[in-house]
């Protein structure tokens, strides 16, 4: 039988699940059109590069500070400011021109600073509304999510006459709901349950950057996450931007590849969360990497074939690469949640948001370097450094990688 608590548990899964789905649809029409959007408007790989890393920073310098305050105070009350933190940036992109590129600018900024309060605070709702399985609980709400992202990718497809503004209107349209469902379902209620069995009042008192850095386990978790952004940030800091770019593909086309993927994505989350329970998180990380090297290496054979004059196979071809895409992140997603909300049995939101802030660093330079590298290198180099990138994410996973529950402790 299910006790008061549980209950409270439950009911917060369920508000949560219906917001990643009603998310997911959102988000994707936007990640769909807003590169395209952004190039269009600049007409340069470099500066849309740079103004996508700006938005990206957000997702990581306030972020010590965002857990910090999420595990002081109330996360229901958080997740939900963090919704007309959303709305305004996207308003700031719909108002945005080629004469203010400014608006473009600081609403991707805003936007993406919605992004940071929402994700981080979503995902210790989830951990502290489930008591096991937690890999299958995440992989039941990115399930959700994932489901949502394929409905975004057919309204894309469906109605190709529809200005990337309007997309943009639709989304605040399911903020705006999404603020209602917090406000009615969530409970703030299990946020401190696992706090009260912890008696180690000196944790509260050591400095958290200290103790990240000289304990090992951390150390290592973060330099993997880190590396891995880099990586990975290197070609998706501008990869729509440089579909549209490089291969003249419209925005009809990209949502198709989105689409695959994300169909991929939703098929796989919950057996992908399934296996991460059973062999842990370090072997799914291992696996997501070798799922990452067919993506990569699908890119670097379209571009081949494409120099080649071979275009007749060019979109199948990229939608393999997106479908490897797609395994990658539905392995690694488990493992990233399920790490990076047990990091300590105290200040779990501040040691998330310190992880997080290192991992952003590595993404700043990205989408710069992303520009030049293709400028001046060409467009398979970029895929070419990111291959060999993973091959050393693989190394590290397999050499220094060291991950344990509450290694703060």
């Amino acid at each position: 039988m299910l006790t008061h608590i549980d209950k409270i548990r439950r009911k917060n899964l369920i508000a949560i699940s219906i917001t990643k789905l009603l998310h997911g649809f959102g988000t994707n029409i936007f990640s769909v059109v807003y590169q395209v959007y952004l190039f269009e408007l600049t007409n340069s790989l470099i500066i849309t590069g740079i103004i996508v890393s700006l938005g990206s920073v957000i997702q990581f310098l306030p972020m010590p500070l965002i857990g910090k305050i999420s595990d002081k105070f109330n996360r229901k009350l958080i997740i939900t400011i963090s919704m007309p933190v959303y709305i305004l940036g996207l308003f700031l992109l719909i108002i945005a021109n080629p004469t203010t590129i400014f608006f473009a600018v600081l609403g991707i900024m805003i936007y993406f600073l919605g992004f940071t309060i929402n994700n981080l605070n979503s995902q210790f709702i989830v951990a502290e509304s489930t008591t096991k399985s937690k890999g299958l609980i995440y992989g039941i709400m990115f399930f959700s999510y994932f489901l949502g992202t394929i409905g975004g990718s057919i309204l894309v497809v469906s109605d190709s006459n529809l200005d990337a503004r309007a997309y943009f209107e639709i989304f605040i349209g399911i903020l705006a709901f999404e603020c209602l469902i917090y406000g009615i379902l969530l409970s703030n209620k299990t946020q401190h349950l696992e706090d009260e069995f912890s008696i180690d009042t000196k944790v509260k008192k050591e400095n958290q950057w200290k103790k990240i850095l000289r304990t090992k386990t951390l150390r290592s978790i973060l330099i993997f996450f880190t590396l891995d952004i880099f990586v990975y940030g290197l070609t998706l800091s501008i990869y729509n931007a440089g579909l549209k770019s490089y291969y003249n593909l419209t925005v009809e086309d990209i949502a198709i590849l989105s689409m695959g993927m994300n169909i991929t994505n939703m098929l796989f989350q919950i057996p992908a969360g399934r296996i991460t329970d059973k062999i842990g998180s370090k072997k799914a990380l291992i696996l997501s990497q070798f799922f990452g090297i067919g993506f990569f290496i699908m890119n670097i054979l379209a571009v081949s074939l494409w120099s080649a004059n071979i275009v007749a196979h060019l979109i199948f071809i990229l939608l393999i690469g997106h479908i490897s895409f797609a395994f990658s992140v539905v392995t690694f997603i488990p493992s990233e949640q399920m790490i990076l909300t047990n990091l300590d049995t105290q200040r779990k939101g501040e040691s998330y948001g310190i992880i997080t802030f290192a991992r952003g660093l590595g993404y700043i330079p990205t989408g710069y370097l992303a520009g030049l590298i293709v400028e001046n290198l060409g467009y398979m180099m970029l895929f070419i450094i990111s291959l060999i990138g993973v091959l050393i994410e693989i190394i590290f996973l397999l050499r220094f990688f060291h991950h344990h529950p509450h290694s703060l402790e």
